[in-house]
């Protein structure tokens, strides 16, 4: 994983990408959640924004959600239902969808 680079959110304004907890979308606006409790509104979209994070070890879970697996606390797989539900470090639980779960599921183990 490269820690070096800054990614570009949009607005002038550049991160690391291991400041970066999560990213959640907002119709066409991305609230970006940094390590350090702040967060930060971008006009970018969640799109543009996980193809510059390729590379730097993020999972898009479901539709509205990108996470740093650095920071991911806990799995909890809910069979019955289809999906499961993952933990961050800051006790933050994101849904995993259906059809990430395959995916997901290559990485975690």
């Amino acid at each position: 994983m490269k820690t070096n680079k800054l990614i570009h959110l949009g607005s002038r304004k550049n991160i690391s990408p291991a400041n970066i907890l999560m990213l959640k979308s907002d119709s066409n606006y991305t609230i970006i959640y940094l390590n350090d409790g702040s967060k930060i509104m971008s006009s970018t979209t969640l799109g543009i924004i996980e193809k510059r994070l390729k590379d730097f070890g993020f999972f898009r879970p479901n539709r509205s959600t990108i996470f740093n697996l650095e920071f991911m606390a806990d799995y909890e797989n809910k069979a019955q239902s289809g999906y499961g539900r993952i933990s961050l470090k800051n006790n933050e639980k994101i849904a995993l969808s259906r059809r990430k779960s395959e995916a997901f599921l290559k990485i975690f183990q």
